[in-house]
């Protein structure tokens, strides 16, 4: 179960976008809100208001809890969820078992499916865990109506890794060597493959989606394969570098390479380079971005490293978090932070271990979560900093002076001022939200609150990619 959960953090907050980057000082506190006794929380979910769904667990050396948190967009928990701003399983009193949830799928009536997983490790005989899929309403009481799928004291090579909700609405779950399809209800779709289960030749280590395509990662011969669908035998695959990683974003996929420095690659869902970045697709740099990515909405990459300073002793006195931005283009962006670097300094006697998870919400602002040095406290503390406006490539500058929208936020009809062909809206995680059109308008009222970008291409044939707010 710990595998399914262990992602970037999703944070929160709802304000206008800075024109520069530091850490925002009017953020609760000094620029901190402190959570206190309220988990570990490994996975998220950004609602269209800009509140949060934080999926994970309580756990100390006697206690281990399975724990859902719901925070309002100002950071703070919001009490009308679940009983006093959480959902608990705490369904094992031995100490042995430890339960958790999976990152919650957002469905578009606002309810939240997830994975409930009970780990029982007592370090002598074989670890099993058990699992059940759930539903939760929009306050965060249990949907009874959702009949979903459970299974019962399976090895750890059985267990699932995660579920996702395919554009049809129904939702996949995939494991080590299979992939499974049920239907929005909860009830395995048997319909689909060998009776709901479709068995993959190969170990999968994570499974991503774009469109209607499936993407999954080989783990064993080190490359992604692309399905059609998830029902498709049709494949096409990428060899990927060794000591590298990767990220879904958009519609794209970026490849980062950690030999000489670091070297990304951009490809496009079919896996072909994207010529507009950098050198035909890929990108070198001469200084160390990091292990650690997170994205803009335009495209933009903050990469982050660390830098430890120390006195004149040799002792440590604290941990800067350094952030580099990489332009939508593959340029390294030397405006950034100073010559080219943003630090955020952790003193060495703060409550909290200095490495964080980082999100940019959809408001523009980079997110920071770091957890207690005490483990047993389970308190969390967040921050954000401003971001200056993204340096959009040429190209995209120009397009987006061709076409633009004329009124920004949205409430019923979107209208632009220009024909676009082809065009599709996307939420800002990337997922489709079923709305397609041709020409300069199109109804956007089924929408929830929050903001989400057009792809599309113009009648000269450029390739469109615009931001909106719906209201």
């Amino acid at each position: 179960m710990k595998n399914i959960l262990l992602s970037t953090i999703v944070l929160v907050g709802l304000c206008a976008i800075s024109n520069a980057q530091s850490l925002d000082t009017t953020f609760g506190t000094n620029g901190t809100i402190t959570h206190t006794g309220i988990g570990n929380y490994f996975d998220a979910t950004e609602l269209p208001d800009g509140s949060v769904i934080l999926s994970g667990d309580y756990e100390t050396s006697s206690v281990s809890k399975a724990v859902v948190t719901k925070l309002k967009p100002d950071g703070s928990l919001d009490t009308s969820f679940g009983s006093g701003g959480k959902y608990v399983i705490d369904q094992f009193s031995d100490v042995n078992y430890y339960e958790a949830f999976s990152k919650a799928i957002l469905q578009p009536d606002g309810k939240l499916v997830l994975l409930y997983g009970a780990e029982y490790d007592n370090g002598i005989d074989e670890e099993t865990i058990s699992v059940r899929m759930m539903r939760l309403n929009s306050n965060g009481s249990v949907d009874n109506s959702f009949l979903g799928y459970s299974v019962q004291n399976v090895g750890e090579d059985n267990y699932p890794y995660g579920i996702f909700r395919l554009q049809s609405g129904k939702i996949l779950m995939y494991g080590e060597n299979y992939i499974m399809r049920f239907n929005e209800n909860g009830t395995l779709d048997t319909t689909y493959a060998n009776n709901g289960i479709r068995n993959i030749a190969f170990d999968i280590d994570e499974l991503n989606i774009i469109g209607s395509a499936i993407y999954l990662e080989d783990y064993t011969g080190k490359r992604l394969v692309r399905l059609d669908d998830e029902s498709s035998s049709n494949t096409k695959t990428y060899n990927l570098p060794e000591n590298s990683s990767y990220y879904f974003q958009g519609n794209n996929i970026y490849v980062h390479s950690y030999v000489n420095f670091s070297e990304i690659t951009k490809l496009d869902f079919n896996f072909d380079p994207v010529s507009t970045y950098g050198d035909n697709g890929k990108a070198s740099f001469s200084e160390y971005l990091g292990y650690n990515f997170v994205f803009q909405s335009q495209g933009s990459i903050l990469s982050r490293s660390y830098i430890t300073n120390y006195d004149q002793n040799g002792n440590i006195l604290s941990e800067d978090l350094a952030y580099r931005r990489i332009n939508p283009d593959g340029t390294p962006d030397s405006t950034f932070g100073t010559a080219g670097v943003y630090k955020i300094n952790i003193l060495k006697n703060a409550p909290y271990n200095y490495y964080s998870d980082d999100y940019v919400h959809s408001n523009g602002k980079l997110y920071h979560l770091f957890y207690d040095k005490d483990w047993e406290n389970n308190n969390i503390y967040l921050k954000r900093s401003n971001l200056p406006s993204e340096i959009l490539a040429t190209e995209n500058v120009a397009l987006t002076k061709e076409i633009g929208i004329i009124q920004n936020p949205v409430r019923e009809n979107l209208i632009l001022n220009g024909n676009l062909r082809s065009a599709k809206i996307y939420d800002m995680s990337g997922k489709e939200t079923g709305i397609s059109f041709e020409g300069k308008q199109t109804s956007v009222e089924r929408l929830k609150t929050g903001a989400y970008i057009i792809n599309a291409v113009s009648d000269s044939g450029k390739k469109i990619n615009l931001k909106f707010i719906k209201k």
